[in-house]
């Protein structure tokens, strides 16, 4: 593989995670609206991507609100949950593996090419 090729899939693959970064963040934040959480500190989410990868760093209580029970001394508590992450993550995962896998078509190729000048 040149050199080149591989410069322009990662171009792709960064423009792909972006993108789907955005629209991560765009429907949790969504979501988290829509469910009453109104604190800026709900806000604190970090992407970050590469050619390689999309990074998602976020604070615990993103993940609490989204489990359904919680484990106690007394046992296991069933309580509200709100999915603002797994559902919403695994259904873009699954956007980035279909665009990653299908979407690096010749049209793309010639796209990007003309990006890089």
């Amino acid at each position: 593989m040149s050199t080149t090729e591989e410069i322009l899939k990662g171009r792709f693959a960064k423009r792909v995670f972006t993108e789907q970064a955005a629209d991560i963040d765009k429907a949790q934040t969504k979501y988290m609206r829509s469910r009453g959480f109104e604190s800026p500190e709900w806000d604190e989410r970090i992407f970050t991507t590469s050619n390689s990868a999309l990074v998602v760093q976020h604070l615990g209580r993103h993940r609490f609100v989204d489990m359904k029970t919680r484990n106690t001394k007394n046992g296991k508590k069933r309580k509200k949950n709100h999915a603002i992450h797994n559902k919403i993550m695994f259904g873009h995962y699954n956007n980035i593996i279909r665009e990653l896998k299908y979407g690096y078509t010749d049209a793309v190729v010639e796209e990007m090419k003309t990006i890089e000048k």
